[in-house]
């Protein structure tokens, strides 16, 4: 398994080339496709087996990517695969992605809820989310069901958890410890 900062490193790389020619959304579009491809377990296993030759390898990736990905992203890929290192593209992509969050002062933030929120009820999550953070927030969401109802908020290691489901806990808890 690679060393945790690995992708990183790629991904600090490829931020200062992006950078240097102002091609960094371009980049983080190509990185995601990569990432999406490199995600299926049987590609990046077939493409990082040392027991297939590198040429045959890297007609695999030129298939899959070439024509969906810019030169530079590919020639990434490419040098990845050569490594065995292909499956660390989704770490690579992410860590771009925080890498262009932070130089464009934006806060990632994910907010769960029991149900998929209506886009007006999600824009005043977000305003209040921006204002707690005191940044943009780049805002993704999720659900789980068993919230309840209520949100939960994380930004960065920052959680916020007004659900439902935790209030009756904590209320549960209170309960028991007031009648023992």
């Amino acid at each position: 398994m690679a060393r945790l900062g690995a992708g990183k490193r790629y991904a600090e790389a490829a931020f200062e080339l992006a950078s240097r020619d102002g091609t960094v959304d371009a980049w983080r579009k190509d990185l995601a496709v990569a990432s999406a491809v490199a995600s299926n377990d049987r590609a990046a296993r077939d493409i990082d087996s040392p027991a297939v030759a590198f040429a045959h390898r890297r007609k695999a990736v030129e298939a899959l990517l070439a024509s969906r990905v810019s030169r530079m992203t590919l020639n990434l890929t490419l040098v990845l695969a050569q490594r065995g290192r292909f499956f660390l593209l989704p770490q690579v992509s992410a860590e771009f992605d925080e890498l262009v969050r932070k130089s464009r002062g934006i806060v990632a933030a994910t907010v769960t809820s029991p149900a998929p929120l209506p886009a007006q009820e999600l824009a005043a999550v977000k305003a209040r989310v921006e204002q707690l953070a005191g940044a943009k927030v780049e805002l993704s969401t999720a659900t789980d069901p068993s919230l309840i109802g209520g949100l939960r908020v994380k930004i960065g290691d920052w959680q916020i958890d007004a659900s439902v489901s935790t209030r009756l806990s904590r209320l549960r808890r209170q309960l028991v410890q007031g009648t023992s």
